[in-house]
C-alpha cells in the first residue's frame, strides 16, 4: 500500500482488523498517515507474525510513534522503518524500551528529531542482540548520545551504523572509536558533523573492525593528524570506500 493517499481514517481501518493473524508484512510507506492513524496500528494485538513494518515518509509524530513503541505483540518483528517522519525523543524513549521485540534486525530513524536523549535510550535496550542496521542519521544527536551509542555492548550483530548530518564533535567520535563489540561492523556514516583530529585519531585506532568496508567522514573538520591515524589503519583490509 505504498505511495497512495492513506490518511489516518484509512490507517484507523487497517489497524482494528483483528482477523489477518498471519500478516508478516505490513507496507504503508509515502502515505498521509498521522499521529491517529499510527495509534490505532500500534494499538493492534492480533498481528502476532508481524516482521515488517514500513511507515516512513508519513506525518507521524511522537504520539503515533508512542503508540508504536509500546507495542508488545510483535514478537516477531525483524524491520522497522519510521525513517522521514515527525519523531523526537518521546518516540526513540518508547522505542527504546521496548523489550519485546528481540527478534529486531534493522531499525531506521533517520531523518527526524531525535537527539541526545533519544539516542541514549535506544543504546540502553539490551534486548536486540539481533541488530544489524540502526540508521539515526539527520537527526539532532550530539556528543552525549554519541557517547552512549559507542559504549554499547549488546549490539553484536551490528552491521550498519549511520550517524550522519548530527552534532557529534570528538567526544562522541572517541567513544564511537573505542568501541571493540561491533566486530561485524561493514558501514560508518558519520559525515557532516563537528568531528576533528581527536575523534579521527580514536577511530583509526579501531582494530576491532576488521569487516568494515565503509567508513564516511566527509564534511567534518579532518586535518593531517587524523588523515594520518586512518591512513595507518592497517586492519582494515577489506575497506572499499572512504
Amino acid at each position: 500500500l505504498d505511495r497512495n493517499r492513506i490518511g489516518n481514517e484509512g490507517a484507523r481501518a487497517i489497524g482494528s482488523n483483528t482477523t489477518w493473524k498471519n500478516l508478516k508484512e505490513l507496507y504503508l510507506n509515502e502515505n498521509t498517515i498521522g499521529d491517529e492513524g499510527a495509534v490505532s496500528i500500534g494499538s493492534n494485538t492480533s498481528w502476532t507474525n508481524l516482521e515488517k513494518l514500513y511507515l516512513w515518509m508519513n506525518n507521524i509524530g511522537d504520539r503515533g510513534a508512542v503508540a508504536i513503541g509500546k507495542n508488545t505483540t510483535w514478537t516477531n518483528l525483524t524491520e522497522l522503518f519510521l525513517n522521514q517522519n515527525r519523531i523526537g525523543d518521546e518516540s526513540a524513549v518508547s522505542i527504546g524500551e521496548n523489550k519485546s521485540w528481540i527478534n529486531l534486525e534493522k531499525l531506521y530513524l533517520y531523518e527526524n528529531k531525535i537527539g541526545d536523549k533519544g539516542a541514549i535510550a535506544i543504546e540502553k535496550n539490551t534486548t536486540w542482540k539481533n541488530l544489524k542496521e540502526l540508521l539515526l542519521n539527520q537527526n539532532r544527536i550530539g556528543d552525549e548520545g554519541a557517547v552512549s551509542i559507542g559504549s554499547n555492548k549488546s549490539w553484536i550483530n551490528l552491521e550498519k551504523l549511520y550517524l550522519w548530518k548530527n552534532n557529534i564533535g570528538d567526544k562522541g567520535a572517541i567513544a564511537i572509536g573505542c568501541n571493540t563489540t561491533w566486530s561485524k561492523l561493514r558501514e560508518l556514516e558519520l559525515g557532516t558533523n563537528l568531528i576533528s583530529d581527536e575523534g579521527v585519531v580514536s577511530i583509526g585506532s579501531n582494530t576491532s573492525w576488521t569487516n568494515i568496508e565503509v567508513l564516511n567522514l566527509r564534511q567534518n573538520e579532518i586535518g593531517d593528524k587524523g588523515a594520518i591515524a586512518i591512513g595507518s589503519n592497517t586492519i582494515w583490509r577489506n575497506l572499499q570506500e572512504l
